[in-house]
């Protein structure tokens, strides 16, 4: 992660970004991050019906190494599925546009809706997988 700053760090230099862009990108990012951890935490509660969810984790994995393009790069039913289903063009897209000054207030908006929904969802998500919970020993 040091390293990733730096090199965004060192671009926005080069760009003269200020930081005031870096300020706004990180509010995309913080949503990202929520995304991001409301999806493993659905995935880590599927554990509690199939103990081996490794295959699970690596689909995911390899969705969201999608992520490494922007989402202008893909055909439409891609972008499609990477923006509703799989959500890793907000994950990407959304705050790289945000730093460079060309984010859509909407996009960052909807993300911060999408990131409440998701978090709200695996908590329900979580609450409603603990009722199949049984222990080792019983």
């Amino acid at each position: 992660m040091l390293f990733g700053l730096v090199i965004i760090l060192y671009a926005g230099n080069l760009l003269q970004i200020g930081i005031g862009a870096y300020l706004l990108s990180a509010i995309p990012i913080l949503f990202g991050v929520i995304i991001i951890y409301s999806l493993w935490f659905i995935l880590g509660a599927t554990s509690i019906w199939f103990t081996k969810i490794y295959n699970i984790t690596e689909v995911l994995r390899g969705l969201l190494a999608a992520g490494r393009f922007p989402i202008g790069a893909y055909p439409p039913a891609y972008r499609f599925f990477f923006t509703f289903v799989v959500p890793v063009a907000f994950l990407t897209t959304v705050p790289a546009e945000a730093l460079l000054g060309r984010g859509s207030l909407v996009w960052i908006a909807s993300g911060g809706c999408l990131a409440v929904v998701l978090l709200l969802l695996s908590s329900y998500f979580w609450r409603f997988a603990l009722r199949f919970y049984t222990s080792a020993s019983s």
